[in-house]
């Protein structure tokens, strides 16, 4: 994986690689998030790996003919839990990009619903059929580089 799988879209391109995650706005600069800054992965629906390859979670309680998005049409719900927001609005060139990141950083909360300062969540749309190399390529990268986990939405 010489040049990393790259997600493309017209306001935002993603480049997942051996070092980490670039995020490409369209008029802004790019934010480099590296593995090491990050604390876990969610993905939606969940994955899960198999000898043959990654494969959707099955669940009990869904109807047998229940098709998740990743099923009609390709999309793959990626949250990057990022472990401090700070060090990486510090590093932000340039007002416009850092006033992007800072609205795209949603903060988290803990299990008393007490806001989290340095604790932020990014969320990333991806298609399959945007990406330049096939989905598990990207399901084992960041396998090798973050833990799955589950983030609790509170509507």
């Amino acid at each position: 994986m010489p040049g990393g799988i790259v997600h493309r879209e017209l306001t935002l391109s993603i480049g997942f690689d051996a070092q980490g995650v670039t995020l490409r706005p369209l008029l802004a600069k790019p934010v480099f998030i590296a593995w090491p800054e990050m604390d876990f992965v969610c993905l939606t629906p969940a994955m899960e790996r198999h000898p043959e390859g990654w494969r959707e979670k099955t669940w009990s309680f869904l109807p047998k003919n229940f098709r998740s998005t990743l099923q009609t049409s390709g999309h793959l719900y990626v949250e990057l839990v990022v472990k401090d927001r700070r060090p990486l609005l510090a590093r932000t060139e340039g007002a416009w990009t850092r006033s992007w990141l800072a609205s795209r950083l949603r903060p988290m909360a803990d299990a008393t619903d007490a806001l989290k300062v340095d604790q932020s969540l990014v969320g990333l749309d991806v298609y399959k059929h945007r990406l330049n190399a096939p989905l598990d390529e990207l399901l084992d990268l960041l396998a090798r580089h973050c833990r799955f986990d589950l983030v609790v939405h509170d509507f």
